[in-house]
This record gives structure tokens, C-alpha cells and sequence, in this order.
């Protein structure tokens, strides 16, 4: 942000208008941590109103800049009549929020691995193996992810961590889509699969070139496959077990029937399949 095209704007002359979304008190408070480190990346957007100001872009930073007891924020101040009437105004405050781009699940995986990446170089890296303390440490056995996701996700504070879904389980699933070579990355970017978290895990656990088959499969036009593990059954050779759809959702729907101490024992009786499926998404007791 070049200080030269904006100016400094008292905080307290600042209005924000009614009907805006609600404010996430979570994001205020990772927004303070990181403009309270690095200063304010983007400025706000305003517009000149008979003295004050009216806020067109960036409630949750100028909360944030009131967070840190800012008596100045940077502006980019627009005025009164940059804009013909209320509606203009209005439609400037929706566009705002509608005219961006989210990130895709595997965007945000790689961005997430690449932040791992520079968050280690500066810290250290962390090594799979036994240790007696901290509850970092105190995963036995553990792969180097699911270490790494720990470490990474406990710097951030628990409003950030929920601000920005970065638990530890849900870090270890970024970091395990982030394996995902890139020929696989530069087919499915764009497309639904990259932002279907799910269909990215289990295309990370295929090995390379059924990979390569399964995505043939789903991207084919019509698609040959509905999902990952329907395509990689018919890339060796399988049938698809599409007739067991019906039996597996009756099964779910009975299962959900179940009063508390039924599904316990349940449960207790898949303790073995359980653990295997909870270590693989980065959970932990």
C-alpha cells in the first residue's frame, strides 16, 4: 500500500451504514494480530458525508484499527458525489463483497503449505519421533504432517484459528491436499474437484498414474464417473458400486436412528476402523 494515494482518516469520524453484514468477531481479532504485526495492507474505501465519513469497503478492518485504538486509519476517500444517489452507493458496498474471487480448497491448500513452508524456515522444522512434552510432543509416532499442522496451527491464536479454519485437523488435510503433484494441480484447477476437499483427499491417496485414469474419467464430457472412488473402480478394471448407494444411505439413516448407548456400542465395536479414519484426517487424542 503506497502511503502517497491515501489519506489518514480519523476513526472516529467514521460511520458505518446500516443493514451491512455482521461483523465476525473472530476475523476482527486475527485482523488485529496481523495489521498489529504488519500494518495495514489494504486501506479502506470512504466517502465524503457533510464532515464524517461513510464506510463503503472494509468493516471488519476498520473494527479491527478500533480493536488496536487507532485514532487514524488509511483511506482511500472518495467525494460526495462520486456516486449519483443511495442506490449507487449501496450497489458500491455490495459489489464489494460480491466481486471477489474465493479461493478453491486447493488453492487454499497450497497457500496454506506455502505459508507452512515460510513459518518453518523461520522457526525450524518439526521431526517426526517420540518426545515427553507439550501436546505437540506428545504424539507418538506421529507423520512429519501431522507434527508440522500441529506446530503451525498453535501460533496462531484461537480467534484466528477460527477465523481462518485453521485447527489443527483441518491444517493436516491442507498440507495433505498440498501433495498433490502439479501436472494433477494444473488439470483440476478451474474445475469442481479443486474446490471438493474430499475429492481432493482421496485423489491424493491414489497412486500417480490410476491418478492420471481417474481424472480422465471425471473430467471426460459426459463424465464417465461421478466421483473419485467411482472413477478409480472403473480405471482398474471394476465395476462401480453404484448399486450399493441405496444400501448405504438406508444403513446411515438407520444408524442415525440409533439412541446414544446403541451408537457407543456401535462405536466400540469399529474402535480399530475409527482410529485408522480419525489418524488420517490429522486427529489426535
Amino acid at each position: 500500500m503506497n502511503p502517497q494515494d491515501y489519506q489518514q482518516i480519523p476513526v472516529k469520524l467514521i460511520d458505518v451504514p446500516g443493514g451491512r453484514r455482521k461483523v465476525d468477531p473472530d476475523w476482527v481479532a486475527a485482523l488485529a494480530e496481523d495489521i498489529g504485526r504488519q500494518g495495514l495492507r489494504v486501506a479502506i474505501q470512504l466517502v465524503e458525508a457533510g464532515g464524517r465519513y461513510r464506510l463503503i469497503a472494509g468493516a471488519h478492518r476498520l473494527a479491527a484499527a478500533r480493536a488496536l485504538k487507532w485514532k487514524d486509519i488509511p483511506a482511500e476517500v472518495k467525494p460526495a458525489d462520486a456516486f449519483a444517489d443511495e442506490a449507487a452507493m449501496k450497489l458500491a458496498e455490495i459489489a464489494e463483497n460480491l466481486m471477489r474471487r474465493e479461493l478453491s480448497a486447493l488453492d487454499r491448500a497450497m497457500d496454506v503449505a506455502a505459508w507452512r513452508d515460510v513459518y518453518e524456515r523461520a522457526q525450524g522444522a518439526v521431526k517426526p519421533g517420540r518426545k515427553k512434552s507439550s501436546q505437540v510432543e506428545k504424539i507418538e509416532d506421529a507423520d512429519a504432517n501431522t507434527l508440522a499442522s500441529h506446530r503451525f496451527s498453535e501460533s496462531f491464536s484461537q480467534a484466528a484459528q477460527r477465523a481462518l479454519g485453521f485447527s489443527q485437523p483441518a491444517v493436516y488435510r491442507m498440507l495433505q491436499i498440498a501433495k498433490l503433484d502439479a501436472e494433477t494441480r494444473e488439470r483440476i484447477a478451474l474445475t469442481k474437484i479443486a474446490d471438493n476437499q474430499s475429492s481432493l483427499l482421496a485423489l491424493v491417496d491414489l497412486a500417480q498414474d490410476l491418478r492420471g485414469r481417474v481424472l480422465d474419467l471425471l473430467m471426460s464430457e459426459p463424465p464417465q464417473a461421478n466421483s473419485v472412488a467411482e472413477a478409480a473402480l472403473l480405471a482398474q478394471g471394476k465395476p462401480a458400486a453404484r448399486s450399493k448407494d441405496d444400501h448405504f444411505k438406508s444403513t446411515i439413516n438407520k444408524i442415525r436412528r440409533l439412541d446414544r448407548s446403541q451408537k457407543f456400542s456401535l462405536f466400540d465395536a469399529l474402535e480399530t476402523e475409527i482410529r485408522v479414519w480419525a489418524e488420517r484426517r490429522g486427529w489426535t487424542a
